[in-house]
């Protein structure tokens, strides 16, 4: 409904992060935690972040007339957008003469059914326009809020999420020659930038509210991604979000819910996206992560994670790994190129493979590491030949507790259990248990089985019957999101990664239950139990491979057995490679075009098929 629409649209613009299961990164939402979180708040603006010379170009922190000025305009223009939702919402109960002042402000009042479509989609032209360009001038923090906006296409019209697409990675870019400026102070003393790199791209690959990145080769010849944040960002940022929490403090009583402390969480996570030395940190252990079991064993990564290069990274420059692919966001533009059509095999294929890697990723960082990467949008997802998955961006992110951990492998068993017997009266109240001590309430009059149909949304088949008389679509009124009353930041990570994973399967006409996909990893977690099977998997020691050379150098020293397994391991699988490659070579010059495209339509069709069996198994 266009109060359903209004209502989320005007909670994503107060909270950057915020989706259908948003809260803040921390705690509880409730209308109580406001004097709680009050004391805590104003210690994270003063605690952990230590006073640096500014860089180059950097602004003075915003004055309070600045911010005012700012949150003025940002709210004077957005604020209209809701109202005239709310108007044609009511119009028609309105009496004569205040039904003639709102047509004469130049809103249209729908007459009739057909009429209030049309009135419907020329207000989300003119309103995603509007928002468009309020971001596009103030930028700050507010980009994050088109960003979120963007990527939610389960929530918003068409029209919101394509016009603000462009907030992910195409904003106005910094000069060359600032960026330059701006490595060669923070990475080389002041030494120039052709001391590191053999070359340098000054068209960036990417141009984001806090950061650029560009590609560039080091005098090694490796190709690295070379992130810079903006020089002048970081005291428009930290005043915008201060000017928030001003606002949300006074008018607390006001709002829905407790947005004083959603902001003071926000400050402390952007307080972490500012440091590039702590996402450096971070993104080793997402890689170490996604390449370890739930039960703690290595394993081949589920996805690429882009890692620093060591020694070459600073508070605000970050050289890592390059990644060589496509954002998920512009998939579809590049397919449509290469005269891939949606729901042909080659899509689906890929798509699979696509929800395979992102499935098992989550399923290992929340139920094994319990490290997680918590910005999973389209933007952040690159896909790589052959349908590879890289995961990019790690500077927000999130260590869950054991405890937790273990309550959600548990909460998986038995959504997976329900999937298979039917539910039952002993599910409903195992279901009721296990949220209330995830910290989930639901209001007073939401039915006993909220908390099944919850489960069931975040981590069951889509299309399987809800429970309670609950419908699966986030926004129908009927929803089990509608029944929450406060829900732990933890939710939030889970509900992120598991509608994105799900948005994709949904659009791709894949029936894909997450609780049947994770049920392995989910028994892993509870046999390994609260003392885990190992250390945290990123402080596990590399086994560097055995390599013939590096036998040849132990050749005063015993050569152990495993060593020359792993070689001939490694050995085979290189083998492997160089024959298929020397056979599909030698298959373009011998076999003719069209008996090769037959050939490649035919296992294109088998494989889907095996695809399709598989995932349904």
């Amino acid at each position: 409904s266009s109060s359903t629409f209004a209502m989320i649209l005007a909670l994503a613009l107060s909270h950057p992060s915020s989706s259908a299961l948003s809260s803040p990164p921390s705690g509880r939402i409730g209308p109580h935690s406001a004097r709680r979180a009050s004391a805590q708040c104003m210690a994270a603006g003063s605690v952990g972040v230590q006073p640096e010379p500014l860089p180059l170009g950097d602004e003075a922190p915003l004055t309070p007339a600045a911010r005012v000025k700012r949150a003025l305009t940002f709210w004077g223009r957005v604020v209209p957008i809701l109202g005239a939702y709310k108007v044609v919402e009511v119009a028609a109960d309105l009496p004569a003469p205040l039904r003639l002042a709102v047509g004469l402000s130049g809103v249209r009042i729908p007459e009739t059914e057909t009429e209030s479509g049309e009135v419907y989609e020329e207000l989300h032209e003119w309103g995603s326009q509007r928002l468009e360009s309020t971001i596009q001038e103030l930028k700050g923090f507010y980009v994050k809020t088109g960003q979120v906006i963007s990527t939610r296409v389960d929530l918003f019209p068409e029209q919101y999420t394509s016009r603000l697409a462009s907030l992910q990675d195409s904003l106005d870019p910094m000069p060359a020659a600032v960026v330059r400026e701006v490595i060669e102070r923070e990475l080389l003393q002041g030494e120039p930038i052709s001391s590191l790199f053999a070359s340098f791209d000054d068209e960036p690959l990417g141009a984001a509210s806090i950061a650029q990145v560009h590609g560039a080769t080091l005098l090694d010849g490796r190709r690295v991604a070379v992130k810079v944040q903006r020089p002048n960002c970081e005291p428009k940022l930290k005043g915008d979000i201060s000017n928030l929490k001003r606002f949300a403090k006074a008018l607390g009583k006001a709002l829905p819910v407790d947005y004083y402390t959603v902001f003071c969480e926000l400050e402390r996570a952007l307080y972490g996206e500012l440091d590039f030395l702590q996402e450096a940190q971070s993104a080793l252990k997402v890689h170490a992560s996604v390449s370890h079991t739930a039960g703690g064993k290595p394993a081949e990564p589920a996805v690429a994670v882009p890692l620093p290069v060591p020694g070459l990274a600073s508070r605000r420059v970050l050289v890592m790994d390059f990644i060589p692919g496509t954002p998920l966001n512009k998939m579809a533009a590049v397919l449509e190129e290469r005269g891939i059509k949606p729901g042909s095999p080659e899509s689906e294929l890929a798509g699979r493979r696509i929800l395979a890697q992102l499935t098992e990723a989550f399923g290992r960082m929340m139920l094994g590491a319990g490290f997680i990467h918590g910005d999973p949008h389209p933007g952040n997802i690159f896909l790589m030949e052959g349908a590879r998955v890289a995961l990019i961006d790690c500077g927000q992110v999130k260590q869950i507790s054991t405890d937790f951990r273990l309550k959600l492998a548990q909460a998986v068993l038995s959504v997976d259990e329900w999937q298979q017997t039917g539910g039952s009266p002993e599910l409903v109240q195992r279901a009721k248990e296990s949220m209330a001590e995830f910290g989930v309430t639901f209001v007073d009059d939401a039915p006993d089985e909220a908390a099944a149909a919850l489960a069931l949304l975040l981590f069951g088949d889509p299309d399987a019957p809800m429970p309670g008389g609950f419908s699966n679509a986030e926004l129908s009124p009927d929803s089990p999101i509608k029944a929450i009353a406060s829900f732990p930041q933890e939710l939030v990570l889970l509900g992120r990664a598991t509608i994105l994973i799900k948005g994709i399967a949904k659009r791709l006409g894949v029936r894909w239950s997450l609780a049947a996909k994770w049920k392995p990893a989910a028994e892993a977690a509870l046999e390994c139990g609260v003392d885990g099977c190992t250390m945290p998997v990123w402080s596990s020691p590399v086994q560097p491979a055995v390599t013939p050379a590096a036998s040849a150098a132990r050749a005063a020293g015993r050569t152990r057995f495993a060593e020359v397994a792993s070689s001939l391991s490694a050995a085979g699988k290189l083998l492997g490679s160089w024959a298929i490659g020397r056979s599909g070579a030698a298959a373009r010059y011998v076999v003719p075009e069209p008996i090769r495209a037959r050939a490649k339509k035919v296992a294109l069709r088998v494989a889907t098929r095996v695809a399709r069996a598989r995932d349904t198994a």
